[in-house]
């Protein structure tokens, strides 16, 4: 049996990851996730403990400090089975992380430049999509947003998501597009940035068309009601939004060189990218996006996914890897 460790309150993109893989790869093995904070098929702790005993769980998988900590702990105490641990991070680990990485049977990493950053030794895995749940749906409207048209920025409130960047960027093309919005989806980390967000707003006179939306689990009805996908992020341990908005055909429009975002997008083809922090460089993409300068093909969008970046794909791979580990 496989056991994923899950142990965090909150939904994240770690999460989501999880909550895709699970069901892909209980179609090769048995597999779980023992934890909280996470919609899946779980385990429970006493059940745990006994297939551990009984040596029934040959893989743990730890996404994060508290978890690999954890595993080391069952360790301890005599367990036996293949630790693996994926770094979803594109920071460069902390001393004290690396030392426990180095303690893993085997290290993932979700991208060539994450994969640098790590201890040698490291497999690259990234991470997929669920085609069949994101996909090209019919247009959406959101309730209590007057707005038809929707520039859409996903992802926690707080400065490392760029979304002043998005906001500053924008405002020129919706002041010039009162037929055109622009929703903030996420939790706000940080109330003096989401302030600034709005005093952007409030200066072009374009505050009606400025909606910040909480953290939500149906994020898949804000693709379907968007036109534009902006993620103006300055770092990205990985970037599921991009392939979320991309599996969903919606034009993405993100930051050059990273997370997996230059991977992904072809500029001009599949999608657009511009530099970190270029607030100019992505008013002139939105203009011309807004205008209908530029139209792309939602079918090519969604086929980059499909074709290369699925969920079954990266399940495929990882219990591939999983399979190779045991015979070592």
């Amino acid at each position: 049996m496989i056991i994923h460790l899950h142990f965090h309150r909150r939904t994240t993109g770690v999460s989501r990851s999880i909550e895709n893989l699970m069901p892909c790869l209980r179609k090769h093995t048995d597999a779980a996730v023992l934890g909280y904070g996470i919609n899946t098929q779980k385990i429970k702790l006493l059940p745990f403990l006994k297939k551990i005993a009984a040596g029934k769980i040959k893989i743990i998988h730890t996404h994060r400090v508290n978890e690999i900590i954890f595993a080391l702990a069952l360790r301890l105490f005599g367990a036996k089975f293949k630790l693996f641990f994926t770094r979803h991070s594109e920071n460069k680990p902390a001393r004290f992380t690396r030392f426990l990485m180095k303690k893993a049977d085997v290290l993932v990493s979700l991208s060539q430049e994450m994969s640098k950053k790590l201890p040698s030794g490291n497999v690259i895995i990234p991470h997929g999509v669920n085609t069949d749940i994101f996909d090209i749906s019919a247009k959406k409207n959101l309730n209590g947003i007057p707005q038809e048209k929707l520039i859409t920025v996903i992802g926690r409130i707080r400065p490392a998501k760029g979304q002043l960047v998005a906001m500053k960027a924008s405002a020129p093309v919706l002041k010039n597009n009162p037929d055109w919005g622009i929703v903030f989806v996420g939790k706000c980390d940080d109330n003096k940035y989401a302030e600034k967000i709005l005093s952007v707003a409030e200066t072009y006179g374009i505050a009606r068309s400025v909606h910040l939306i909480p953290e939500t689990k149906d994020i898949k009805s804000f693709y379907d009601a968007s036109d534009i996908i902006v993620i103006a992020s300055t770092s990205e341990g990985f970037s599921l939004v991009c392939l979320e908005a991309m599996a969903c055909g919606k034009i993405t429009v993100a930051t050059d060189k990273t997370g997996i975002h230059s991977q992904v997008i072809k500029h001009g083809e599949n999608g657009f990218l511009f530099p970190v922090n270029d607030t100019k460089q992505l008013e002139i993409l939105l203009s011309d996006l807004v205008s209908g300068k530029v139209t792309p093909d939602t079918e090519k969008i969604r086929n980059t996914v499909v074709q290369d970046w699925s969920i079954g794909k990266a399940a495929s791979e990882l219990y591939k890897l999983y399979e190779n580990s045991l015979q070592e």
